[in-house]
């Protein structure tokens, strides 16, 4: 049995992420690569990160995305005429820029039609996977999708995650940081290492975290 990977919030870094994959994690075909969210938005080449995901998909990796709050973004645009806004001001320029489009109804549907397909969640035996977080303040956490895509604060009730740990992206956290709470084995863990924030102190990585082992590795920006 191959190993379980999880990365987050890759935000337009293909080439970024390409060579976390490919050298950094040297991904196998035994493996599982589950990817959090936020493909999109920000960084200079989100259609790249796309079309990266579907070769590694046609070559029977077996590769499982959710969404993020910034594919959530481009569903609202798709939707609310005045989101659109709200997208571009998240770095949806850049996500148009990189499919050589000026509107998000000229992304081809392809495209789109996967986006709007994500899930919000994965359950697995020892973890609970999706992009923010979930909203302990209901009886089922579950039930709140905006707080899976957006929250940032969360007091964990084990008892309501079947006593498994939340792995989450969103808050871009320096490399040190999720060492630290891999160490003192805190009930969840943000892997955004804020791989698009390379100009801010400590951050700038894409992180990849083994679900088996806990080991982090890390690839820092070349987009």
């Amino acid at each position: 049995m191959g190993r379980q990977i999880a990365i987050s919030d890759i935000h337009g870094c293909a080439a970024t992420f390409r060579k976390l994959v490919t050298e950094v994690v040297a991904l196998t075909k035994s493996d599982t690569l589950f990817l959090l969210g936020d493909y999109i938005n920000k960084g200079p080449d989100a259609k790249g990160v796309l079309d990266f995901i579907w070769l590694l998909q046609s070559m029977d990796f077996k590769v499982f995305l959710l969404r993020g709050n910034h594919e959530q973004c481009l569903i609202d645009a798709l939707d609310f005429n005045e989101k659109t806004d709200a997208f571009l001001f998240a770095g949806g320029n850049k996500t148009l820029e990189s499919f050589g489009v000026s509107s998000v109804f000229e992304i081809p549907n392809m495209y789109l039609d996967f986006i709007k397909g994500l899930p919000y969640y994965f359950e697995l035996k020892k973890y609970i996977l999706d992009h923010a977080g979930l909203n302990f303040e209901l009886e089922n956490p579950f039930s709140d999708k905006h707080a899976m895509l957006f929250t940032r604060e969360m007091q964990v009730d084990m008892s309501k995650t079947g006593n498994r740990r939340i792995i989450h992206g969103h808050v871009p956290t320096p490399i040190f940081e999720i060492e630290k709470g891999l160490k003192i084995h805190e009930n969840h863990l943000s892997i955004d290492g804020g791989c698009v924030y390379q100009d801010r102190p400590n951050l700038g990585n894409l992180v990849a975290f083994d679900l088996g082992t806990g080991q982090i590795f890390s690839q820092q920006n070349i987009d």
